[in-house]
């Protein structure tokens, strides 16, 4: 069958391997850009459009390797999608050597999609494929939770290690700025009105005459405060009484 243009295009048919009895049409033509593409150089790049939506990067270098080597193939993308919206794909063909480029525009037809080296898949055989590929391994999918979990634990053990709290001699816990809420930074003087409304607090809260000792020590010290009392008082009394004794001479 030879091959024919249209509206700048080349049409150059494909078959999906070599048993089949009809062909589909590519259309092809050099790739032509205003800016230098590393990945799509100029004069060994072919555009292909009319990609059929089964083809694969690998059955296009099958089907281009007639015209010589290809050094990969890019299906273009609209919108992060590889297809149009009729579902067919576009694609860039990149050659090793200018000469494999110009002897595929020469071309009347490529190799078949689908070969015996490289068969591909389509219909209920892709279909069932995709679907056991979908379907996780049990081994990996266990080394992957183990290894979740092992790193879950070490972060864990670290955030321990970071809010380890600190135990003074007495037992009491000491909270330090270094913590799981280290909060905001004081001044000095923030921190002595602190420090003094705690001691305010503190000895609020201390209990008097709690305990038995502190009972009997306290009415010990009152007892012996009457006494000196009671002394200064009789000593006072008596300088009165000497001051007041009639002298008539």
């Amino acid at each position: 069958m030879s091959s024919s243009s249209l509206q700048g295009f080349k049409v150059l048919p494909l078959r999906f391997s070599s048993s089949s009895t009809s062909c589909h049409n590519l259309f092809i033509k050099e790739h032509s850009i205003r800016s230098i593409e590393d990945s799509k150089p100029a004069g060994k790049t072919l555009f292909v459009i009319n990609v059929p939506p089964y083809a694969t990067e690998n059955s296009l270098k099958v089907s281009f390797s007639k015209a010589g080597r290809v050094r990969s193939v890019i299906f273009q993308s609209d919108d992060n999608e590889k297809v149009t919206n009729d579902g067919f794909k576009r694609s860039y063909v990149v050659f090793e050597k200018r000469e494999s480029l110009l002897k595929a525009m020469k071309l009347d037809a490529i190799n078949s999609l689908s070969t015996d080296e490289v068969p591909l898949k389509v219909g209920l055989e892709k279909w069932i494929e995709d679907y056991n590929s979908s379907i996780c391994d049990p081994e990996e999918l266990q080394k992957e939770i183990n290894l979740y979990i092992s790193n879950y634990d070490k972060e864990e053990e670290k955030k321990k290690k970071g809010d380890k709290e600190l135990v003074n001699d007495e037992g009491w816990t000491v909270v330090t700025k270094k913590g799981r809420n280290p909060g905001i930074s004081r001044k000095e003087s923030v921190e002595h009105k602190l420090k003094e409304k705690d001691q305010a607090l503190s000895e609020k809260k201390q209990l008097k005459n709690f305990y038995t000792f502190q009972i009997r020590d306290s009415k010990k010290e009152h007892i012996a405060a009457l006494r000196k009392s009671f002394e200064e008082a009789k000593n006072k009394i008596n300088l009165m009484k000497k001051a007041r004794r009639f002298k008539p001479y």
